[in-house]
Parts: structure tokens; C-alpha cells; sequence
């Protein structure tokens, strides 16, 4: 995908959701476990830019896969939205020192266990975030969509969080340190 729009929610309980899901008939995909490690540059660009870079490394019970993101800056949404370019790659390791070869270091890993559904053209996913919590992220084609899962999941009025797990989890960590 090289545009991403996705709802997240905060909720205190993935069940219900999972519940409803399996009530509708939505497709469980798969569970999976998630690290990603997010670089930063020296000057500090990407995040002044308000853009990405991550590695990602998921695993579920049959299989590892590794992929490269770069996200750009936010566009003016009701949810959150903004470019992004994904693709696979072979090997981890070799992609973390073409970045710090290129002056990007490690800033950051966010930890997750996600169940990934497929519900009326949207992905929804159910995270379990380490240090933050319970979310429901709800991505698809265009904001009607997601507003129509977002609907069927009785979240409709729950407020959405823009901010990525990245900048929830390097704030959490700073007022866990302070």
C-alpha cells in the first residue's frame, strides 16, 4: 500500500471485539507477534518531518517475515492518514546496517501481539501494545469504509488516536523514567 488510512482506538478489553467480529462472520487471518524498531537520523529530520522509518519483524506459529516502512507525514484526516512505502525483506540485520551505514540509528522498539482480521474490505487489527495497552485498528480503502466497520463494532463514538505507537511508547517511557 503506498497511502495508509487507519482508525485506532483505545479500549480496555479486546474480547468483546474479537466476539463481535466472530459474530458478523468477519475472517481471522492470523496472530502474530510483533517488533518494531524504529530509526531516527542525527539531524533529526524524519521526526521534525513527522515521518518513519521502521523494521519489522513478525512471527506467527508457521512463519518469520521481515519488512521495511517508511511513513510520511500526516495528511489532514478525520483519522490517520498518510504515505507509505512497505516492502519485504530478506534479512534484518543487513537492512539495520545499510541504515546506520546512511547515519540512521535505533531510537526506539514497540512490542505487540496482533490478531489480524479481514471485515467488510478493512483490516482489523486487535494489538495488545507493551506498555500501552489494548487497541483496535481499523485500516482500509478510504475513510466511508472504516467509518462503516468502526460502525458494525459499536466504536463509532469513541475518540481516535492519531499518534503512532512509537511516539505513545517513547512518551510513556520518558514519564516512566522522569
Amino acid at each position: 500500500m503506498s497511502h495508509e488510512i487507519e482508525a485506532k482506538i483505545k479500549v480496555a478489553d479486546l474480547k468483546p471485539i474479537a466476539a463481535t467480529l466472530e459474530a458478523t462472520g468477519a475472517a481471522v487471518i492470523h496472530d502474530i507477534h510483533q517488533i518494531d524498531t524504529y530509526y531516527m537520523d542525527a539531524e533529526g529530520r524524519l521526526a521534525k518531518n513527522d515521518c518513519g522509518l521502521r523494521i519489522r519483524r513478525q512471527w506467527s506459529e508457521s512463519e518469520y517475515t521481515v519488512r521495511m516502512t517508511f511513513k510520511g507525514a500526516k495528511l489532514d484526516s478525520p483519522y490517520k492518514s498518510r504515505p507509505e512505502f512497505e516492502t519485504g525483506v530478506e534479512n534484518a540485520e543487513t537492512v539495520e546496517k545499510i541504515f546506520e551505514a546512511l547515519g540512521y540509528k535505533k531510537h526506539l522498539a514497540v512490542e505487540k501481539k496482533r490478531s489480524l482480521w479481514m471485515f467488510d474490505n478493512c483490516e482489523v487489527c486487535l494489538d495488545n501494545v507493551t506498555h500501552l495497552g489494548c487497541f483496535v485498528e481499523v485500516e482500509g480503502p478510504d475513510e466511508v469504509s472504516i467509518a462503516g466497520v468502526l460502525a458494525k463494532l459499536k466504536l463509532e463514538n469513541e475518540p481516535v488516536v492519531k499518534q503512532g505507537y512509537a511516539s505513545m511508547t517513547a512518551q510513556r517511557l520518558k514519564q516512566e523514567n522522569a
